[in-house]
């Protein structure tokens, strides 16, 4: 298939999404081993220009729910200082995470952060400006039971949490978790 290159046994596809390049996989009944011959290689690209069409609209819908639960749990949990957040672990220091919270989000909310322990939802989102994400399309023979799923990983500067987003091509998210 055209655009689709299989990395670990799984096709996948790089797109430009708001500010950055984000990965796209495709599965075909829930699963990654793909039948080119039985996919409508069409169905599958109209599928992608939908979601990309829509791509604001999803960022922005996606990422509230995400801001929603996760600051809601971390405000909540009394969270610590992120000795377990990846950037602590790749240099040992507390200091090389605040530095890096200081360029994205500003002084008041990283003191918020490593003084109060309170993270803003505001200063969530622009992390998740700078954080990965995931688009995982469902094909299905079954147009009804077509989807595809946007996943949003928080391990940076916090704890490993990943966020899934199961939407529809009408513009609804069918359910979210965050794990």
């Amino acid at each position: 298939m055209k655009n689709w290159e299989i990395i670990d046994g799984e096709h996948t596809r790089k797109v430009m999404w708001i500010n950055h390049e984000i990965e796209m996989k495709l599965y075909c009944n829930g699963e990654d081993d793909i039948d080119e011959e039985k996919i409508d290689e069409i169905k599958v690209e109209e599928m992608v220009e939908k979601i990309l069409e829509k791509k604001e609209y999803w960022d922005t819908k996606c990422k509230n729910l995400f801001v929603d639960e996760f600051v809601d749990w971390f405000n909540e949990e009394k969270w610590v200082k992120p000795e377990y957040a990846e950037i602590y672990y790749e240099t040992n220091s507390i200091d090389e995470v605040e530095k890096k919270l200081l360029k994205i989000i500003g002084k008041e909310d990283t003191e918020e952060i490593m003084k109060n322990n309170f993270l803003t939802k505001e200063a969530f989102k622009k992390l998740l400006d700078n954080e990965d994400m995931e688009i995982v399309i469902d094909y299905s023979e079954v147009e009804e039971n077509s989807n595809f799923t946007i996943a949003m990983h928080e391990k940076l500067f916090f704890v490993d949490k990943m966020f899934y987003a199961c939407c529809n091509f009408n513009g609804e998210i069918d359910e979210y978790y965050m794990d």
